[in-house]
Parts: C-alpha cells; structure tokens; sequence
C-alpha cells in the first residue's frame, strides 16, 4: 500500500505514513472478479462453407485425375504388344480393357458431382447443400482423405448452425438472383 499525499509505501497495518504523517487509508476492499467465462462465438459458418466448396473442388479434381489414369491405362495395356500365354482365353485382355473403362468412367462420374457439389456450395445453390450430403456419403469411402472431407462436410452441412446459415444465404442469392 502506498500513501495517498507522497507516494511513500506504507506497511498494510500502519494508520499513518512514516514520511509524512498523512492518515493512511485503507484500500477499499474489491469484490472478487470472478474467472472468465469463455465467450461462446458465433462460427463463422461462411468460412467453413467456402473452405468446404474448395475441399469438394480439389477432390473433384484429384478423383477425376485417377479416373483419367484408369480409364486410359486399361486401353493401354490392352495395345502393349505382350506375348499372350497360350493358356489363357481368348478376349480376356479386350474384356479387362472394357472393365477397367467402365470404372475409370465411374470415378469421373463420382468426379464431376464432387466438384459439381462443391461449385454448387460456393454459388448457395439450394440444391448443392443436399447434393454435398451425398456426395460426402461417398467420400467416406476414399480413406483417409476423403473420410476427412466426408466427416467435415457432415459438420458443416448437418450442423444447426450450418444449415441455417446455408438455407438464410441460399434463400437470399435467390431472391437476388430474381429466381
């Protein structure tokens, strides 16, 4: 505690400064401030949106890429000239090409509604929330990448806060879009 006239410091149970005699006073006792509480934020669920639409995009991209691989890899292999074993049935090699471009269509498939979704996210599209739901359900299957998109894309997307952001924001690019 120090004295109010001079600025001495005076011991807590003296009643008078020792330098200059002025009464001391007693600190006013403060209430006690109790902790802080942590500040619930509101999350900033257009971030989460965005990142989310560019997550679906960049995957769209990475999935359409091994789609390409795939579909033309079969192709490839089927005109390589390989010695063919005698033993082994006529048209196997023309039947694992047109296997091999079936799944590589597959996955370009899977490819386009992925980024289709995430487009569709960015734009608030009232479809695209619906479509991301699905198109998250298959992620899951892409392990580990696209399990992690999948599980964020359910937060964001299922959350309460989320899907009224979505649905406010869908509904005002809407009305300002004339339709």
């Amino acid at each position: 505690m120090f004295c109010t006239q001079c600025g001495n410091e005076v011991e807590q149970h003296a009643r008078f400064c020792s330098k200059c005699g002025h009464e001391a006073t007693a600190p006013s006792p403060t209430p006690p401030v109790p902790p802080a509480q942590p500040v619930n934020r509101p999350r900033d669920m257009e971030m989460h949106i965005n990142i989310l639409g560019w997550l679906l995009i960049g995957s769209g991209i990475l999935t359409a890429l091994f789609g390409f691989i795939v579909l033309f890899a079969g192709q490839v292999v089927r005109h390589l000239p390989i010695p063919v074993s005698s033993e082994m049935p006529f048209g196997v090699p023309h039947f694992v090409a047109w296997i091999t471009s079936v799944v590589g269509l597959g996955i370009l498939a899977l490819a386009a509604g992925t980024t289709g979704a995430g487009v569709g996210l960015l734009q608030y599209k009232s479809w695209a929330r619906t479509f991301a739901i699905v198109m998250a359900v298959l992620l899951l299957f892409h392990f580990p990448i696209g399990t992690v998109i999948g599980g964020y894309a359910f937060w964001v997307l299922l959350s309460q806060e989320g899907q009224q952001y979505y649905k406010s924001r869908s509904e005002s690019t809407m009305t300002a879009s004339g339709i």
